[in-house]
């Protein structure tokens, strides 16, 4: 059981600002007014990010090193709970309110709010760059939302949700 506790990295530093963030999304994905997405559609988003964010970011952290998540020792179970929810609560948000109409709009914003996360991930100890830096995220987050996420809506067929 020792051996758990100690993979969990719940001692990190800064730990509870990606914890909170990810309690705080996923409480507002279950509350969320349902606009553009099923519960199924959810649901498929869910892990598509879930899976795109664990095979990326622990390539990227581990075999790169281009930043390091909590302690020096690796990715704990910790950073994997993060590594799903935060970036997959996000695309479910985004892509609930993505229409066409605000197709520039709204990846400006998210790319600002995933900035934001990111910043305040370092700011509370619990993120550091290493071989990376915020002008490649800043890429990164604008083509994954303006891009990406689109034709990822489109793959799963959700125009407008009817529930």
């Amino acid at each position: 059981m020792h051996i758990f506790f100690t993979r969990m990295d719940l001692q990190a530093k800064g730990i509870w600002f990606p914890l909170l963030i990810a309690l705080l999304l996923i409480l507002y994905v279950l509350v969320m007014k349902k606009r553009q997405l099923t519960w199924r559609q959810i649901y498929m988003t869910f892990g598509v990010v879930c899976g795109a964010a664990w095979i990326l970011d622990i390539i990227s952290a581990i075999y790169f090193e281009t930043f390091v998540y909590g302690s020096n020792h690796g990715i704990g179970i910790a950073d994997l709970l993060v590594i799903s929810t935060v970036p997959s609560c996000l695309a479910i948000i985004y892509l609930n309110y993505w229409t066409v109409a605000r197709r520039w709009v709204l990846p400006i914003l998210f790319t600002l709010i995933s900035l934001l996360i990111e910043w305040l991930a370092i700011t509370a100890g619990y993120y550091r760059h290493l071989h990376w830096g915020m002008h490649y995220s800043l890429i990164n987050f604008f083509i994954i939302y303006r891009w990406l996420l689109p034709l990822h809506k489109r793959a799963i067929g959700a125009h407008h949700a009817h529930i």
